[in-house]
Order: structure tokens, then sequence, then C-alpha cells
């Protein structure tokens, strides 16, 4: 039944790659392609007519861009989600995009099963970074007489320092909660305290300070 079906703008001024994405979405029996747009404007449009569950942007259109579109549409829509498919991975624009509270990012190059992946995972209300995006954004210099870090990993329990080598790894909170035998919902507790020590305010900066100080080896 349509009715049943999620419902999905693309934003994407190559007409033949619209053509290929509709294709596979519509194959999917839960998805549905409600519009195809080849620049900004058209989606900003869209969106406001249709109220679609979810948009999947590229960041080169005409007239308006990815990220000037996704920056009206969230303003207006806080709650409307967007994942960019896009060629461009430089880390101002991902950490932009993040900001304005886009759900995922996905290079061009991906194949169809991570882009089907990440579709349903946003629309379960949760994220998708492909790991070329996130290893773009922790990629930072090491800073030379950082002691801060130190002090803070010292505050770290052992269980708290194998939940997170196995976030590093990509693992969810059920997946790290069956391999360490505990529940899901003491996963998520540890995570939030492993935030709250760490002084970071999502997993994108976790899993930087992991990465800068060696604790997701």
């Amino acid at each position: 039944m349509n009715n049943a079906k999620y419902n999905i703008i693309l934003a994407d001024d190559h007409e033949i790659f619209l053509e290929s994405l509709s294709a596979l979405i519509e194959a999917e029996e839960n998805l549905h392609v409600v519009s195809c747009v080849n620049n900004g404007r058209d989606l900003v449009s869209k969106v406001k007519e249709s109220k679609p569950d979810l948009c999947i942007v590229d960041m080169d259109m005409p007239e308006m861009n990815g990220l000037q579109a996704s920056e009206i549409l969230l303003k207006s829509f806080p709650d409307l989600r967007i994942l960019v498919l896009t060629m461009h991975k430089e880390k101002s624009l991902v950490k932009k995009m993040m900001s304005l509270g886009i759900k995922g990012y996905l290079i061009k190059t991906c194949d169809k099963e991570e882009f089907l992946f990440a579709i349903n995972r946003i629309l379960k209300n949760k994220t998708h970074f492909s790991e070329e995006i996130i290893e773009t954004i922790v990629s930072e210099p090491k800073i030379s007489g950082d002691n801060s870090g130190i002090s803070k990993i010292a505050l770290l329990s052992q269980r708290e320092k194998e939940i997170i080598r196995l976030l590093c790894k990509g693992l969810s909170n059920n997946q790290i909660a069956g391999k360490l035998f505990i529940s899901s919902k003491t996963v998520d507790n540890h995570r939030t305290n492993l935030m709250h020590k760490l002084d970071v305010h999502n997993v994108v900066e976790l899993i930087r300070f992991c990465l800068k100080h060696g604790l997701a080896e």
C-alpha cells in the first residue's frame, strides 16, 4: 500500500543520476520517490508542498545549492530528515552541514547497500555518516603538550574504555551490549557518562577524542 511507504524527495542536477536513484529507491517496498528536482529552489518549494519523510540532496545544484537549500529548510522544518549525497567531502562543508542538523552524509562512490542502509537508518530517526566522512571529521593533527586529554582519560573506568573502543569501530548500542553481555540501556548510560567526562557533545567528537589520544586502538 502506497500510504504505508516513506515519501522521499531527490535533489540532484544530473538527470540520469536522478533516474537511477529513483529506480533504486522505488524497488524497495517501503520507499516511494514523491518528487525529483534539479535545483535548490525547487527542492525548497517541493518540501513545503509535500512534507516528505526524507530529502536526499546533492551539494552542486544551480539557482540554489544544497547547503543553501538545507539551511532554509531546516530553519523552517527542524525535524526534516536530510541525507547528503555528494562528491564533496571538505571538512568545513561537512561540519557546516552537520551543524545545520542533517541526518546523514554519503559520498557518491558509496555502494547501493550502504545507500539503502543509510536511508532506512535515518527513517528510524538515527544518523548515518560514511566511514570516509567520519575519517575526514576526525583527522586533526595531534597537539603536542596537550595534557588535558590525559587527565580526562584517567577518569575513565575499564568498562568505559571497552565501550569507547567499540563505539569507535562503529558498533551500535545493541551490538556493544551483545558483545559485553550488558543491556542496551547500560551502554547508553555509559556513553552519556563518557561524553560528560571527556567534555564532548556528540559521537563524532567522542570518536575524534579517542583517535587523538589512542583510545580507539
